[in-house]
């Protein structure tokens, strides 16, 4: 290929559209997982995470419910992915072997959101302190709840470490306010160094191609969050994680809902991957062992009461 600037332009040309194919394609989780929130500034101040409106009779004037808010800040980040294509490439014409490169960046544009959200569910529990829930307290801890007209409150955990085990967590994504944030002030952008007076091209024979984005990730509803390190094998901890979520109150002293709706549309398990067996087993197999008065006799197989109470979500960034 001759080096000109329009062949040159081409060329980016081709291979972001390489990248964008590659990056629509993929399949993420975070979408799923977290509220997805555009941001216009260095950083965006959510104060109404802390609220917990409900409706009441309409008797007399109405009555403007004085709620304990918070100020729960997140600043954006810069991310980059940049490589390196040698001039003499372009030149011979091998430049159809970063097609592939392209590709592989795409995926990794579109994938890195959830690197940096599972990475924070896992700090979360492996350093509590360092995750922080709008109420100052450890996203993963003991929150105070039912504060409004009712003294010091309730102490509500949202976490079980009593177990040996690896963590697993149950997510309630049901509602417009999800458990985590997914805040973005540049989308994934393909991006190019490609002139030729570029003094890396002419000290190097070096074009540069990359990806850049100014995101971030954090935490939003606790309420809408369990982690528990219990053994899952044991379907009854799994049903205490649920009932603990259902019990949670909001500060005005009402049921919070937590987990109210099951499937999995609306209800995920997350585990690393030394849990997906055992995880599948819980949410997909139709019959578990049983005991005395079970459908074959005593000790024979009764029907899994959780079987697609969830939908199963597997990272290794988890592990």
């Amino acid at each position: 290929m001759i080096i000109n600037q329009q062949n040159l332009d081409a060329l980016f040309i081709a291979w972001n559209g390489i990248f964008a194919k590659s990056f629509q394609a993929t399949k993420v989780y975070y979408e799923d997982l977290a509220s997805v929130v555009p941001s216009d500034t260095s950083e965006n101040l959510y104060p109404f995470l802390g609220l917990s409106l409900s409706f009441r009779e309409w008797l007399g004037d109405r009555v403007i419910q004085n709620l304990e808010t918070h100020s729960y800040t997140l600043r954006n980040r810069d991310f980059e992915d940049t490589v390196g294509v040698n001039r003499n490439m372009i030149e011979d014409d091998r430049y159809g072997v970063f097609n592939t490169v392209f590709e592989q960046l795409g995926w990794n544009a579109r994938r890195h959101p959830d690197k940096l959200l599972f990475t924070l569910i896992k700090t979360a529990t492996a350093t509590p302190n360092a995750v922080l829930a709008y109420d100052g307290v450890a996203f993963f801890g003991t929150h105070t709840v039912g504060k409004l007209g009712r003294g010091s409150g309730t102490a509500t955990p949202n976490i079980d470490s009593g177990g040996s085990g690896p963590y697993w967590y149950l997510l309630d994504v049901s509602r417009p306010l999800k458990p985590f944030i997914v805040q973005k002030r540049k989308e994934y952008t393909f991006v190019r160094m490609n002139v030729e007076q570029d003094e890396k091209v002419f000290m190097a024979k070096l074009f540069r191609y990359g990806v850049d984005a100014r995101i971030n990730v954090g935490v939003g509803l606790w309420q809408l969050a369990y982690a528990s390190n219990q053994d899952l094998s044991n379907s009854s901890n799994y049903a205490a994680a649920l009932a603990a979520m259902r019990s949670i109150k909001t500060d005005a002293g009402e049921p919070f809902e937590s987990a109210l709706l099951e499937g999995p549309e609306n209800l995920k398990l997350l585990v690393p991957p030394s849990l997906e067996e055992t995880a599948r087993r819980l949410l997909n197999a139709e019959f578990v062992a049983g005991g005395a008065g079970g459908p074959t006799g005593a000790g024979g197989p009764v029907s899994n009461i959780w079987r697609n109470s969830a939908g199963l979500i597997t990272s290794p960034w988890l592990a």
